[in-house]
């Protein structure tokens, strides 16, 4: 046998390395990796904050809010609903009496054989508070209300339904 027969066979791609300078190479790696990682971690930065043009426009925008709530310019006032007319509003509660009033009070009266005691048990609850009932001894009632200086009443002894509505011509 030769003295080359007498060498261990290593692989192609095999290192002349001795085993005490593998371990110091892994070593070095590891050192190196750490290092780099410290690198890193000092060149990460936290959020960011607010930009410095932030504060001003913000207390601007503060103080503008707040002038507008004491000042109140004219440009910034709404223009309120106005109520409708009043002799609109007659119209609507003349038919609003028709309908929720005289209607239920009549149909209860035919159901019942009597009147309601109130406009709550005739069922005209939307006139509530509107509209005075006001029941009569002789089988009668009163309807009374006002808008403005406009009286509106209905006297079931005294009028007939068509002479209440009028214009409305409701049937």
């Amino acid at each position: 046998m030769s003295d080359s027969d007498k060498q261990p066979i290593k692989p192609y791609r095999a290192k002349d390395l001795s085993a005490g300078q593998e371990t110091a190479d892994v070593v070095a790696d590891v050192l190196r990796h750490a290092a780099e990682r410290d690198e890193a971690a000092k060149k990460r930065t936290g959020p960011k904050g607010q930009p410095k043009w932030m504060l001003p426009v913000a207390m601007n925008l503060g103080l503008l809010a707040v002038y507008f709530l004491i000042a109140q310019p004219q440009w910034t006032l709404v223009n309120p609903i106005q109520p409708p007319p009043p002799a609109r509003q007659v119209s609507n509660l003349r038919t609003a009496i028709y309908l929720h009033g005289i209607m239920r009070i009549e149909s209860f009266r035919q159901a019942n054989g009597r009147l309601p005691a109130s406009l709550e048990e005739a069922g005209a609850t939307a006139l509530v508070g509107q509209v005075d009932y006001d029941l009569r001894a002789d089988s009668s009632y009163l309807l009374l209300s006002t808008v403005g200086e406009d009286v509106i009443s209905y006297d079931s002894a005294t009028m007939t339904v068509e002479e209440f509505t009028g214009p409305l011509a409701l049937r």
